[in-house]
């Protein structure tokens, strides 16, 4: 990872001959390696399409000025927030949120067991490395891909044909649907362990399931409750939008409220839903923080005989473990789904298969093409502009990139307050101050807003992470702030970075129906509007070429990683 700042500071250490023969011909270079090449061409090639993108839409820069004008005066309307119904709407909260935790905890083990098998330095698991590149991590990642392909309200489609209307559908459908980042992020995390420490577990004679767990998990464990944690306030607000298409919960409660251009009352909803996920963040911080500070304290507790002593951080770890499966129990108790509904499920999942397939293109023949290119420029401007704004903020939101704590408050507070506004809301609120012909420009700059919380949450989290080292190296040449920034901080999330972008690319091309709902987008109208006329094969028709571009941008993004690592 530190590879980028090395080679920028390469010519500050040549030798002497090196020196005389620059004389004549002026300084040698940093070398054109793969990696180089893809750092920089990577944020060029982005920043090209992305103006090409919001040329396309029509996104200026005084639209934009006047465009969140409009939205500030929408916003104004809406003081003071109310709550109508307080009690009815707290408990659409709790409803909303056992679906979140459930559909997160199933999430969680399917993606345990897919993130392992997808990372590639697991392959002795597997029967070997043949076995494993020819068959168990192409099919691991295949359903990692094809599940965050498949937006969660089409999965809730599915099981609601499947098993009818009820909280199960949407819980399976969010379970499913976070496999995709789940497992993606649980294999990079396992990918980028250290090997040493797992070889070092197998030179003691354990086998490929001691190495694993003694090896690699410990290692893992951080990232891994980061990402759930982080999943079950994206589930949250995903509930929500469940609930706009009739999953019941807070969803149905904001829907009715705009319907009705309630305003006070949707933003009274908004600021419940944003309680929650800060306590859900809090709950992260905390946890987080005693898993990364495990096992640095002063002194190693002595250890008594074969036992290991339970140090704080240890504690800590086990009853969050603990707490968390109860919490999963609970919920999946709530939301009815016992062994026999899940095997109903299962069962009636198969006999829906008949209905979703073969794919009908007939009915959209004409449209398809128009409306894929628009739900690219869309993706392509969102992922531009949120980009943009994110990466600031999440390095101004990390303790160890921040230049003080008031500032690092601060940009904590906007990101947390930005990433606990739910998607629908965000389109709802940017449709009603746009208009809706200009449904596709309120689009985009609704997803940007929802991309810069989801990028500085990512960039945040991985600028904790930064090594002291190569920062260290490059002021002890003299480097002032702003070279140790583009050196030595952004030298080493190139790779993150560049994964980063392109996952933040992949949401914003399934986010089409979300625009859809409110007619902000020609593809995710088609699709609502197939759903509501029960056309369940035309809506895998519409579906299907949304998957292959992720699959594409999923490709592009693995090519990069492998470049850039």
């Amino acid at each position: 990872m530190i590879r980028l700042a090395q080679e920028e500071t390469t010519s500050t250490s040549t030798s002497a001959a090196a020196r005389g023969g620059a004389a004549g011909g002026g300084w040698p270079g940093p070398p054109r390696t793969g990696r180089r090449v893809a750092a920089w061409a990577f944020p060029i090639g982005s920043v090209a399409l992305g103006v090409l993108a919001l040329g396309h839409l029509g996104v200026g820069v005084g639209g934009l000025v006047s465009g969140f004008g409009e939205v500030v005066a929408l916003l104004a309307r809406a003081v003071p927030p109310t709550l109508g119904d307080p009690a009815t709407t707290f408990a659409h909260v709790l409803d909303t949120l056992w679906m979140a935790i459930a559909g997160t905890a199933l999430a969680t083990v399917l993606a345990a067991v897919l993130g392992v098998l997808a990372a590639s330095k697991g392959r002795e698991r597997a029967g070997g490395p043949g076995a494993w590149r020819k068959v168990v991590r192409p099919a691991a990642l295949a359903v990692i891909v094809a599940c965050r392909a498949v937006p969660d309200v089409v999965f809730a489609v599915f099981f609601v044909a499947a098993i009818g209307i009820g909280p199960l559908p949407g819980v399976l459908a969010l379970g499913l649907h976070s496999v995709g980042m789940l497992g993606k992020l649980f294999a990079e995390a396992v990918e980028q362990a250290d090997t040493g420490v797992r070889e070092a577990v197998a030179g003691t004679g354990a086998g490929p399931g001691q190495r694993l767990l003694a090896g690699v998990l410990p290692q893992v464990a951080p990232a891994w409750v980061a990402a759930v944690l982080y999943r079950l306030d994206i589930n949250f607000r995903g509930s929500v939008l469940l609930g706009a298409v009739g999953a019941g919960g807070i969803g149905l409660d904001l829907k009715t409220a705009f319907g009705f251009t309630d305003y006070r009352e949707a933003v009274g909803i908004a600021l419940v839903t944003v309680a929650v996920v800060l306590l859900v963040e809090a709950v992260s911080v905390g946890l987080r923080g005693q898993l990364l500070g495990a096992g640095r304290g002063k002194a190693v507790p002595p250890v008594r005989g074969g036992r290991v002593p339970w140090t704080r951080g240890r504690t800590a770890a086990h009853l969050a473990g603990w707490g968390a499966i109860v919490l999963a129990a609970v919920a999946f108790w709530r939301v009815g789904a016992s062994p026999a509904a899940l095997a109903d499920a299962a069962a009636g999942s198969v006999r829906a298969l008949g209905e979703f397939f073969p794919p009908d293109f007939e009915p959209i023949a004409g449209s398809l093409g128009e409306g894929l290119l628009e739900t690219v420029a869309i993706a392509l401007g969102a992922t531009f502009l949120g980009t943009l704004a994110g990466i600031p903020l999440g390095l101004t939101a990390a303790r160890a990139v921040a230049p003080g704590d008031g500032v690092r408050l601060t940009a904590r507070v906007l990101l947390v307050g930005l990433r606990s506004i739910p998607d629908l809301l965000l389109v709802l609120v940017f449709v009603a101050a746009f208009g809706l012909m200009d449904g596709p420009v309120a689009g985009t700059l609704a997803l940007a807003v929802f991309t810069a919380a989801l990028v500085a949450k990512l960039v945040a989290d991985d600028a904790e992470e930064l090594r002291a080292g190569p920062r260290e190296a490059v002021r002890s040449a003299g480097a002032g702030p702003g070279q140790e920034l583009t050196v030595a901080v952004l030298g080493q999330l190139t790779p993150r970075l560049t994964a980063t972008t392109l996952y933040a690319l992949d949401v914003n091309l399934r986010a089409f129906f979300v625009l859809g709902i409110v007619g902000a987008g020609e593809l995710g109208f088609a699709l609502s509007q197939q759903i509501r006329a029960l056309g369940y094969d035309v809506v895998t028709a519409i579906v299907l070429p949304v998957f292959l571009l992720v699959l594409a941008v999923e490709a592009v993004s693995a090519r990069l990683r492998s470049v850039l690592r």
